[in-house]
């Protein structure tokens, strides 16, 4: 019987110190980004938030990425009249556009139907992008994401914030800027143009307090 107990207090212990670690991990995660220095996004310069000076030309195809708005995407060549067409606001001239300024363009045709609308434009590529989401998120982890998401992009494909998360602590972490980058998480649903600008890149993380 001695036996018996004594293996499951050893157990016992075994799991305490394995929930310990797991906790622990998961604290350290969070925790970096609770150090050190970090610029809000509406201060960076443009040439930091991605986007590039790229004008959009004929046959071009393009992608149309309206957020929580799946029936309004779309994917389209830029015919020879330099012209798109997106589902249910029709036509709109592409050529000679930056994709940032396109997509502009098509939040404010949207807002007649949709309450606040996101909208990001990227030229078609091959390949998808891999970030990381951390922190107060509901389901943390690597996500592939298309060329031109944005935060909230990625905050989406991890389920959304926990009821624990500071709206106003959304991190990014980027090895090639020297500080963490700050937005706030009503400024991504309400479409602000600088936040919603910043594009993501591969290796990525985004830090949720």
């Amino acid at each position: 019987m001695y036996d018996v107990v004594d293996m499951n207090l050893r157990r016992f212990a075994q799991n305490a110190r394995l929930a310990a670690l797991v906790a622990g991990i998961a604290l350290s995660l969070v925790g970096c980004g609770g150090t050190g220095p970090y610029v809000w996004v509406d201060s960076l310069p443009s040439s930091s938030a991605g986007g590039g000076d790229v004008l959009i030309a004929d046959c071009d195809t393009l992608n149309v990425r309206v957020f929580n708005q799946e029936p309004l995407s779309t994917k389209e060549r830029v015919r020879s009249d330099g012209r798109i067409s997106i589902p249910v606001i029709g036509e709109i001239v592409a050529r000679g556009k930056r994709p940032a300024q396109l997509a502009a363009e098509i939040q404010d045709r949207l807002k007649d139907i949709v309450k606040v609308p996101s909208v990001i434009v990227t030229f078609e590529a091959g390949t998808e992008l891999k970030v990381s989401v951390v922190g107060e998120v509901r389901n943390a982890g690597v996500f592939q994401v298309d060329p031109g998401s944005n935060v909230l992009h990625a905050l989406a494909a991890a389920g959304g914030l926990t009821d624990y998360a500071d709206t106003d602590k959304v991190f990014v972490v980027r090895k090639s800027l020297p500080q963490r980058v700050r937005f706030r998480y009503t400024d991504l649903r309400s479409a602000d143009p600088k936040s919603i600008a910043f594009t993501l890149q591969g290796g990525d993380v985004v830090v949720v307090e």
